[in-house]
């Protein structure tokens, strides 16, 4: 991208939300009361992409007789004991790039794996709900990511073209999804780092989303 978007889209957990090492540690410790392995290996396999298709993967991965409903439970009950003790922190540079966007007068929605009330409930409880005109949730898509589904239907909510989005996000499906949708793509990792095919893919892979702000500041804005 070498002018500046009409519209950004973001991904929630690991990019604006630091979720992804509380699942990480629900999910692990349900496995192993469960007497199963949720390896390092396993669950960087599982970011970025619903939990559908995650307990798909699980049960493809352990087999059959891996009981998906009480680790369902058990992971549940664990995140939200994590969640009551500890909270949910906002990932460094949220306000930042939230800001901008506002100042810059561009719109933004969010494309998440998660289900849409619980997006808005995590939204609304860290106070940005407003700053996002759209949100769709992996509940109102058919196709999860790297599927574009979710990204097309945030663009078409803010009323711009794929070509005029840029896409925020911290897992490669993520961006396989925005690429596969025509949009454009900067990468912020969270837990799984940037391959060099992941990152020939985008526009930029950057440590934080306070960096990715800089270097929108250095993107010429459009003529039209």
């Amino acid at each position: 991208m070498n002018q500046r978007p009409k519209a950004l889209v973001f991904d929630m957990d690991g990019l604006l939300l630091d979720t992804e090492g509380v699942y990480k540690r629900s999910w692990t410790v349900a496995a192993a009361g469960l007497g199963f392995d949720l390896t390092d290996a396993l669950f960087q396999r599982l970011i970025g992409i619903t939990i559908a298709d995650c307990e798909k993967r699980l049960v493809e991965h352990f087999g059959p007789d891996f009981p998906l409903e009480r680790f369902r439970g058990d992971a549940r009950t664990g995140y939200e004991d994590i969640i009551l003790t500890e909270g949910i922190p906002l990932k460094p540079g949220v306000h930042a790039i939230l800001d901008w966007a506002r100042e810059a007068g561009i719109p933004c929605g969010i494309g998440t794996s998660t289900a849409t009330e619980e997006a808005r409930s995590r939204l609304i409880h860290h106070g940005i709900q407003d700053r996002f005109s759209v949100v769709v949730g992996g509940d109102q898509v058919s196709h999860g990511k790297p599927d574009p589904e979710i990204f097309l239907k945030v663009a078409q909510g803010l009323g711009q073209g794929p070509e005029h989005c840029l896409v925020f996000e911290d897992a490669h499906s993520g961006v396989r999804a925005a690429r596969a949708g025509g949009m454009s793509v900067v990468l912020v990792p969270d837990l799984l780092p940037a391959t060099d095919e992941i990152a020939a893919m985008t526009s930029g892979v950057f440590p934080s989303l306070n960096a990715t702000v800089d270097w929108l500041k250095t993107l010429p804005e459009r003529s039209s």
